[in-house]
């Protein structure tokens, strides 16, 4: 079905529009997207596997007067 559609893109064949919607509904079934995220999210995994000195704390935990968790 991709070949189909980039056949399709570059002008090589014709097809109609329901075989071109028939086509893009397939492709999803038999290729993978890409993995979602951007720089941002590669960031923040790359700054998780960071062991040592500056890795990222825990946050604090919060502690009533009493001694109760709040």
């Amino acid at each position: 079905m991709l070949s189909l559609l980039q056949q399709v893109a570059l002008g090589h064949i014709e097809s109609s529009p329901l075989q071109v919607r028939a086509a893009i509904a397939a492709v999803q079934y038999t290729h993978a997207k890409m993995a979602e995220g951007g720089k941002k999210e590669q960031r923040q995994a790359d700054a998780q596997k960071v062991a040592g000195r500056f890795a990222a704390a825990a946050p604090p935990k919060l502690v009533a007067a009493g001694g109760k968790k709040v």
